[in-house]
């Protein structure tokens, strides 16, 4: 069907030309990104917002991830007077350790309380990570005769600052 000599050729390998030009461009962009996100220096993580996620019982006002602490500002919205008798945060592979010297302690209702976990180490709390922590404690209501033991927990994800 080729009226002209070598016509349908000509056009064939232009567009074979333009395919594989762009294509080599593409490749060449693709490891360029790839080797900036490789190298830390693309780092969308730290676009991500922060979050202190807690059950409607105690609501999580301000928390912060300091090189060695955590600090967490909570309030009590029970309706009632709480005795804390057990407080621990962990990671997801329960490889970190923290402690919180104030334990046991009392907690009132509608009063908001700092709880300040010390000592951080272990389970990939660096500095400039960005880590998921989740905290739980034990408690039961002072004014309940039988003092049945209830457990909470909740979670933080953020960015550790660096000291």
């Amino acid at each position: 069907m080729q009226t002209k000599r070598g016509g349908m050729s000509k056009k064939s390998q232009s567009a074979l030309e333009f395919l594989t030009t762009y294509a080599w461009a593409f490749i060449v962009i693709s490891i360029a990104v790839g080797s900036l996100y490789y190298f830390g220096i693309l780092d969308f993580g730290k676009y991500l917002p922060q979050k202190c996620v807690f059950p409607s019982q105690f609501k999580c006002l301000d928390f912060s991830l300091d090189a060695a602490q955590v600090k967490i500002k909570l309030v009590n919205n029970l309706g009632e007077d709480v005795k804390v008798t057990e407080a621990q945060i962990s990671n997801d592979e329960n490889t970190l350790a923290c402690t919180l010297p104030s334990v046991p302690f009392d907690w009132a209702h509608s009063k908001d309380i700092d709880l300040e976990f010390s000592s951080c180490s272990g389970g990939g709390y660096i500095p400039g990570s960005r880590v998921d922590l989740k905290i739980s404690f034990r408690y039961y209501a002072v004014n309940t005769p039988s003092k049945p033991v209830h457990a909470v927990s909740g979670k933080i994800n953020g960015r550790i600052l660096s000291s």
